[in-house]
């Protein structure tokens, strides 16, 4: 998680100092993009723990 706000921060600051539209755009999609693939790790692994503490799957 911490190289994610790391990554965020960065690709950030990035957006601010850019001049051009495609960069800035590039970067607040790639910025959306982190955002959305934690949040499918994090489905993933709620996902994996159900499964495995379900007693009716044992």
């Amino acid at each position: 998680m911490a190289d994610q706000k790391w990554l965020i921060d960065q690709l950030q600051k990035l957006s601010e100092t850019s001049t051009h539209f495609k960069d800035r755009a590039l970067y607040l999609a790639t910025i959306k993009m982190v955002i959305e693939q934690q949040r499918r790790i994090d489905t993933a692994e709620g996902e994996i723990d159900g499964r495995t503490w379900n007693p009716s799957d044992w």
